[in-house]
């Protein structure tokens, strides 16, 4: 059983490392090296500095939960996760003031939503290690981490079509709202399942 849920976890990081590495040529990198779409170019202080600290955060998510880091070298997990935590304020923050600005008015409330929750799960993940919560501060940085991802599932979202859930929705504005909303917050509502829900379940079956 175990070797499975290795075997899982194992698959599950290469494909999150694979659509970060996407998303980072396609979106940062493209940005940084001159192209600029209609919703870029209005806001472009803004959108640089929510991409600089998105990537920060991003690149270094993924070495926040190597068990094999934290334990062998935690003075490299302790820097990348002050830089972490720097990194998603940086993008919550600015993706609070885009919230409020952005060409998309429908994607507005689920951008800011979104913000929210990744200053807040940030915020208590750094509360939490600072008074030696380990356990709470591991699922906190779950949760940071997983909404950090879901500004990434809603730009990669963006060109997966949804058809085979809603049917095919005729209006381009709707449809925006409906992959923004869907990719948003279905992958932090999978997070607390298995964060929570299903720990749960188990705690009541061995009672």
């Amino acid at each position: 059983m175990k070797q499975v849920e290795r075997f899982l976890s194992f698959i599950s990081w290469i494909i999150i490392i694979g659509l970060s590495i996407y998303f980072f040529i396609e979106n940062v990198g493209v940005y940084f090296t001159g192209y600029r779409s209609d919703s870029y170019t209005s806001n472009p202080l803004w959108v640089s500095t929510h991409l600089i600290g998105g990537t920060l955060a991003l690149l270094l998510g993924p070495f926040q939960f190597s068990k094999w880091l934290r334990t062998k070298y935690v003075t490299f997990h302790r820097l990348s996760g002050k830089i972490y935590i720097i990194g998603a304020f940086i993008a919550g923050l600015s993706a609070l003031r885009l919230s409020l600005i952005s060409t998309c008015v429908t994607c507005r409330v689920s951008l800011l939503i979104l913000a929210v929750l990744v200053l807040f799960t940030t915020f208590s993940a750094w509360w939490c290690i600072k008074n030696k919560n380990i356990k709470a501060h591991q699922q906190f940085m779950v949760r940071s981490y997983i909404c950090v991802l879901s500004f990434i599932a809603v730009r990669i979202g963006g060109i997966v079509p949804l058809d085979f859930l809603f049917g095919q929705i005729d209006d381009p504005t709707f449809g925006r709202t409906v992959n923004e909303y869907f990719f948003s917050f279905v992958p932090i509502i999978c997070g607390e399942i298995f964060l929570t829900w299903l720990p749960a379940l188990k705690k009541t079956k061995g009672r």
